[in-house]
């Protein structure tokens, strides 16, 4: 009987094994070692994700991942290792049909199995000295940032070695080694290819001694690209001998005015050189990022400043597969669900202001950003379109000690991309190539171990698509109900009819259970103990560009149920 068996069994026996404290016990040579493991076990069946591609729908997978660490006193050794499983459903495979032999990317569903992550750090004092797989932000992430976010399904580390070193006034890094990606996109299912790209680099940094705590940064890095095209990382790049070197300084002062300012400015110079056929081919770029932030008693003011001219670390990260993020610039923008372009080629600003009704419960924020981009990387970004993007937000926070406690959180945005020149005969500067309106509303009531929250969003958009003017809605609502720690029972409906244009091959209104323009979905989550629980999600969720801290990926549709079981001992 496998995990996820077990663990559907010992949920409707009404019994599941509690996480446990960790294990603790004496290695020679090493004292005292503390042992965890972490379980996480999903299965999950995929109806259709609405795209033209039929050889990946109606399928049932399982993944399986473990967590190991082993932690004495100075030494820290951690291993994960994963396993995924696809099965057909209601045939064997659909592409046991294709020619012996043929090779259809359309099949790319696979089993696999592999230790995702290795590490052994040793950390005497100030020291830290890694082989293996870790996790690198240089700054604010302009120059690389091989980090994790859930949201996007990007999971990158660097296998190598690492030597950092921390002191009081000064501090340092060595890395050098291969990029590592989550090789199970969580998203799309796809069994990612490993890049074989090299990334050398290291940071400094000196602090001033206190009141000024003043820290000036440098640091440098250089990718070496595997000579593949990234979109599927196996057909042949139309490029050779692909690198990149990126340069940079910051400069930062967290507690000026004693602790209410903190200023950020971070600088960085890029280098992309790559051949084709027998021409050696150079461009540069720059990435630059500034903010000053003031902190007053009921007033936070914060301001910030990008430009960035053709700056990717790695270029072919503009849209698709996540195997090769590995810079997220600050976007400066609306945090929240929206599609982002230009990424790498934008200047601008953005103000924001907070303010609390001290000692009240109430407070309210006003922000606006304003900025160019241009989505030809080697053209300026006010020779592109102008973004001006404005939204506000009025909050209650919830106050606890009464029979019945509310917070409610209201906010209401617009956003305009307006041509900066003019394109053709139909396109003219000043004309609007995009409008979107956007509204929230989060209402949280509690009382007790009883609480509540309903979540409505909307957005309506039009914006220029070749030769015509497509205008669309996406919004969503979502009613959520806890009891205390362990239950969270949430019931959700997403509505859109946008359809790009892969959607449209499907006849997505066909296909979709309430008609194409409703995903419904049902959520309930139960926690056994801190890091235990187990969730279940049914119902469909659409598909779109989702866009977090600088970096956007598309993510299809999904249809079908998942079951989710994390454990610790």
């Amino acid at each position: 009987m496998g995990i996820a068996a077990l663990v559907v069994s010992a949920v409707g026996g009404g019994a599941v094994a509690r996480a446990q404290d960790d294990l603790s016990f004496e290695l020679p040579g090493l004292g005292r070692t503390t042992f965890t493991l972490t379980n996480t076990t999903i299965a999950r069946y995929r109806g259709a994700n609405y795209d033209a591609n039929l050889f990946d729908d109606d399928f049932g997978s399982l993944y399986e991942r473990l967590d190991f660490a082993l932690q004495a006193d100075e030494l820290r050794a951690e291993a994960r290792v994963d396993f995924f499983a696809p099965h057909t459903v209601f045939e064997e495979s659909r592409c046991a049909d294709l020619p012996l032999g043929a090779d259809d990317s359309r099949c790319y569903l696979d089993w696999d199995l592999r230790p995702e992550r290795l590490t052994l750090r040793w950390e005497p004092r100030d020291w830290t000295i890694e082989a293996g797989d870790t996790q690198i932000v240089f700054g604010r992430g302009l120059a690389l940032a091989f980090r994790k976010v859930d949201l996007l399904g990007v999971d990158n580390a660097l296998r190598g070695g690492h030597v950092r070193y921390s002191g009081s006034n000064f501090r340092f890094g060595l890395h050098g080694g291969v990029a590592n990606p989550q090789n199970i996109d969580p998203i799309d299912l796809r069994v990612i290819r490993e890049p074989e790209d090299v990334v050398v680099g290291g940071n400094m940094a000196v602090t001033a001694p206190a009141p000024m705590s003043l820290t000036l940064g440098v640091h440098a890095l250089r990718v070496w690209f595997e000579n593949v095209d990234s979109n599927d990382g196996v057909s042949p790049s139309r490029y050779q001998d692909r690198a990149v070197d990126v340069a940079g300084w910051s400069v930062e002062a967290p507690a000026l005015a004693d602790g209410q300012l903190a200023l950020y400015f971070e600088a960085n110079g890029l280098r992309r050189t790559r051949l084709l056929v027998d021409e050696a081919q150079t461009e540069t770029g720059r990435g630059v990022y500034g903010s000053a932030q003031l902190q007053l008693t009921n007033l936070t003011l914060l301001i910030e400043w990008k430009d960035y001219t053709n700056f990717l670390v790695a270029a072919e990260t503009t849209e698709g597969s996540p195997r090769r993020i590995y810079s997220a610039a600050p976007p400066v923008e609306f945090d929240g669900p929206q599609r982002l372009r230009g990424i790498g080629n934008q200047r601008g600003g953005a103000v924001r202001m907070d303010y609390a009704f001290l000692p009240g419960p109430w407070s309210f924020s006003l922000n606006s950003a304003l900025y160019a981009f241009n989505e030809e990387s080697d053209h300026d970004p006010f020779d592109g379109i102008l973004v001006t993007h404005s939204w506000a937000t009025l909050s209650k926070r919830q106050e606890y000690g009464g029979d019945l406690n509310w917070s409610i959180d209201v906010q209401a945005g617009a956003r305009f991309e307006v041509l900066l020149h003019d394109f053709d005969d139909r396109f003219q500067a000043g004309d609007i190539d995009r409008w979107m309106i956007h509204g929230r509303i989060d209402i949280t009531v509690g009382s007790g171990d009883h609480s509540f929250d309903l979540v409505v969003d909307q957005r309506h958009e039009r914006e220029i698509r070749g030769v015509d003017a497509v205008e669309f809605q996406i919004g969503g609502a979502s009613l959520t109900y806890t009891f205390g720690v362990p239950l969270a029972l949430s019931l959700g409906l997403r509505w859109t009819d946008f359809q790009p244009g892969v959607v449209a091959l499907r006849g997505m209104r066909e296909y979709n259970i309430l008609g194409g323009d409703f995903y419904p979905s049902i959520e309930i989550r139960w926690t056994f103990d801190p890091g235990t629980y187990i969730t279940l999600f049914a119902g469909q969720t659409p598909g779109g560009q989702l866009c977090s801290g600088g970096v956007c990926r598309d993510v299809p549709t999904f249809e079908g149920f998942q079951l989710t079981f994390v454990g610790r001992l």
